[in-house]
């Protein structure tokens, strides 16, 4: 075995096609190599759940997901619970900004400078993300929350999803969503960023780049005007 492929295998790398050796394997079998201490059946546990879709399976999952150090095991878990909607969209909510510490925590200096929309560095909103449009009505039931940290990522899921779906009826409670949390500068840039997929925040967007401050800020209404332009193309 070479350096790179036991590399791979040590972050829990499974190839395609291996899982078809395991498919009668019993819920039992699954949930054993799930909790493995071998990265590659921890993988391979997470592929064969897909098979067993339930509100059981998904609280396994959701707390595999919690506790998963290597990088594949924690990628096949969020693939079989992308297939689990809409059982697992609460759930998934429940998590944001509470796994790992990658998440935003201040405006970043750069700005962000492709025309698409950021993916998420939170890995329960990329998983919301996977499974798109449907999740939109409980994320904006959520947006009500008072936890900061967990908002801070619905909004980045809400904004990613509608820039790739073209959802409706988002853009008011974003926009009250704002006025709640104007003296939080990370909400409000994320607030901003999403609007880049809604037309309708136009007008919201010029009146507030001749109001706010800061610099960060007025960067990102600058790059949301230009998607929305872009997008009227």
């Amino acid at each position: 075995m070479s350096n790179k492929q036991e590399q791979l295998e040590n972050r829990g790398y499974l190839e395609t096609g291996i899982d078809s050796q395991y498919l009668n394997s019993s819920f039992e079998q699954k949930i054993t190599l799930l909790r493995s201490k071998i990265a590659t059946e921890r993988t391979l546990g997470a592929r064969l759940l897909k098979e067993d879709k339930g509100a059981k399976t998904t609280e396994l999952l959701i707390n595999a997901l919690k506790n998963e150090k290597k990088l594949y095991p924690k990628i096949e878990i969020c693939n079989t619970l992308s297939t689990f909607s809409p059982l697992v969209i609460p759930l998934l909510i429940e998590c944001l900004g509470k796994i790992g510490t990658n998440q935003h925590k201040k405006i970043p200096e750069k700005e962000f400078s492709k025309d698409s929309y950021p993916l998420p560095r939170d890995i329960a909103s990329r998983t919301l993300i996977r499974i798109g449009d449907k999740a939109i009505p409980e994320l904006l039931t959520a947006l009500e929350t008072t936890d900061m940290i967990a908002l801070s990522e619905l909004i980045d899921t809400i904004g990613h999803i509608n820039f790739n779906f073209k959802t409706k009826n988002i853009y008011k409670p974003l926009q009250s969503c704002y006025y709640r949390n104007t003296a939080d500068e990370v909400i409000t840039w994320k607030i901003i960023r999403a609007f880049s997929g809604i037309q309708e925040s136009e007008a919201f967007l010029k009146k507030l780049y001749s109001e706010v401050k800061k610099d960060g800020l007025k960067r990102e209404i600058k790059r949301s005007l230009r998607l929305i332009e872009l997008n009227k193309k």
